[in-house]
């Protein structure tokens, strides 16, 4: 509901009055404005500034925040205009008057009225018959009303309140249907973007596994390759230190060999120097 001038007027004047309007209507052009900086442009004294805004407190039209002045020592309040709260305050009152005026046609629907000619008093049938249906305050003989104007009068202002308030309920409805509708869509906007992060997550978990295994396939392969080079390299050391081994044994067997026929010529040439000695005798 689109809160017009009037029927923020129409609210102000119930609670405060006419004077009211000047002041609600420097609240709305700004937040959070000193009481003192009201009582300034509204050229009024404080106590009555104050006053006014209390009762609008009272109807919770207005909310304050507190400073402490640190040079005088005492706290200032700030004000600020509640325009969702005046809507509601405004709906209210329709709500009470729309019960009101239904009360008031029943009245006239079901009893009989009396009125002065002079239009002093108007009084129901039990009121009247108290005063012997004369005027209690020009003493004139009291005449029977014909209210059904006046029954037209109260159809017709309950029918335009109740059509007000209707359109407002739906426009409510509308509004609470929009914020669900939209709340809705962020939570699916939510999920969705919940549901693409995790697939990454995954997307980057699998890749780092893929990575891992590739490394460990990789260092399996280099250690495996290694074994292998260690293991051929043992077996060629072995192969050379049995060559080595085989070499130096034939060596030997040589050495022993020559040693052992440098043995027997040194033998048989004694044994040859002994029998010419033997002979030479």
């Amino acid at each position: 509901m689109r809160l017009t001038k009037k029927k923020i007027d129409e609210v102000i004047i119930k609670i405060l009055g006419e004077v009211g309007l000047d002041l609600v209507s420097l609240l709305k052009k700004s937040d959070n404005i000193s009481e003192f900086d009201l009582a300034k442009k509204l050229n009024k004294d404080i106590k009555v500034i104050r006053k006014m805004l209390y009762l609008l407190y009272n109807h919770n039209l207005v909310s304050f925040t507190r400073k402490k002045d640190k040079q005088k020592g005492w706290y200032i309040y700030y004000w600020t205009l509640i325009n969702e709260s005046i809507k509601f305050e405004y709906i209210k009152r329709r709500k009470i008057l729309l019960m009101n005026l239904k009360h008031l046609l029943n009245k006239e629907q079901n009893e009989i009225f009396f009125y002065c000619l002079s239009e002093c008093v108007r009084l129901d049938f039990d009121d009247s018959s108290d005063f012997d249906f004369h005027c209690p305050e020009c003493g004139k003989l009291l005449e029977q009303d014909n209210n059904e104007k006046r029954i037209k009068e109260l159809n017709s202002r309950i029918e335009e309140i109740s059509l007000e308030l209707k359109l407002i309920e739906e426009e409510k409805i509308k509004a609470a249907k929009k914020a669900r509708k939209k709340k809705i869509e962020s939570e699916k906007k939510e999920v969705k973007k919940r549901k693409v992060e995790k697939k990454k997550v995954t997307t980057t978990k699998k890749k780092k596994v893929t990575k891992k295994k590739k490394s460990t396939t990789a260092k399996s392969n280099l250690k495996k390759k290694t074994i292998i080079k260690k293991k051929v390299s043992k077996k060629k050391n072995n192969l050379e230190k049995e060559i080595k081994k085989s070499v130096t044994k034939d060596k030997k067997k040589v050495a022993k060999s020559k040693t052992n026929s440098k043995k027997k010529k040194i033998t048989k040439n004694k044994e040859v120097k002994k029998k010419n000695i033997k002979k030479k005798k």
